[in-house]
């Protein structure tokens, strides 16, 4: 999604104005009586960690691009992003999926986000180009879970714009499923953080009647596939466990970039 910096500022303007003042000076931290817990006396015993930065031998060489260099104006810009650790391939061997963001001004050539495949030797390979992960944005949060059932983890990411759901192809590749998933909001939104999570036979009620699916889905704004109703009764599992996807966005009406409408912060439960 194209962001330009009078976009942005109006984006920003618009969703301030329209914030009540009831609502502004509720914001604050609550009291409680917790009291803080005594720090335990030294052990005396030696701390001999030492932690030595590898990246640049590892192969983690791109930089990770957030706004502006020499200062940060919006919050946008500061936020930063987060990353995973995965086995995408199935080889055994811990990948690395980094985030990226780009600049107000424009997007530089290295920004985009970045996987990189485990040499099991201690380094990493570059393989965004051929995994069809690289994706130019305000990338927020990443999680990993997968979804389908077919035996290789997908990803979900969070963005300023247009969250994005990747499924995992199972040779080496991803492909952007967010519209065939039915996760396309024209609308932008703000994605912060995220999870997968699963009905299980922990929750056998959660989807024993259409009434509690319905509700279920009314409560979930970014549900992934179809629940199936089991018929083997409380406490069994139907085939093809179904996986949701849960997160928290900040969703910004068109209306509210002109200030005639407040955003609307939506959860996702469940």
């Amino acid at each position: 999604m194209p962001l330009t910096r009078r976009s942005f500022v109006q984006l920003s303007i618009g969703s301030m104005l329209s914030t009540s003042a009831a609502r502004l000076l509720a914001q604050g931290v609550s009291a409680h009586k917790a009291q803080s817990i005594a720090r335990p006396p030294a052990s005396g015993r030696p701390f001999n960690a030492r932690f030595v930065d590898i990246a640049s031998a590892a192969g983690l060489r791109a930089p990770v691009i957030y706004g502006g260099v020499e200062n940060k104006k919006y919050i946008l810009e500061s936020t930063g992003c987060g990353c995973a650790f995965f086995d995408y391939d199935n080889d055994g061997w811990i990948d690395i999926f980094l985030l990226c963001g780009t600049r107000l001004g424009g997007d530089p050539p290295e920004a985009t986000n970045r996987l990189y495949k485990n040499n099991r030797d201690g380094t990493f390979t570059d393989v965004t180009e051929k995994s069809g992960l690289g994706a130019v944005g305000w990338a927020s949060g990443v999680c990993v879970g997968d979804y389908n059932n077919d035996g290789f983890e997908d990803l979900f990411c969070t963005y300023f714009g247009q969250n994005r759901l990747y499924r995992n192809n199972g040779d080496g590749t991803f492909t952007d499923v967010t519209k065939a998933a039915g996760l396309w909001n024209d609308q932008p939104r703000w994605g912060a953080g995220c999870s997968f999570a699963i009905s299980t036979c922990s929750s056998p009620t959660m989807f024993d009647s259409p009434s509690n699916m319905r509700q279920f889905r009314e409560r979930t704004a970014t549900a992934i596939g179809k629940a199936s109703r089991s018929s083997a009764g409380p406490g069994a599992c139907p085939p093809g466990d179904t996986h949701f996807t849960v997160t928290t966005a900040m969703e910004l009406s068109p209306t509210s970039v002109s200030g005639l409408a407040s955003p609307r912060l939506r959860r996702a439960t469940g």
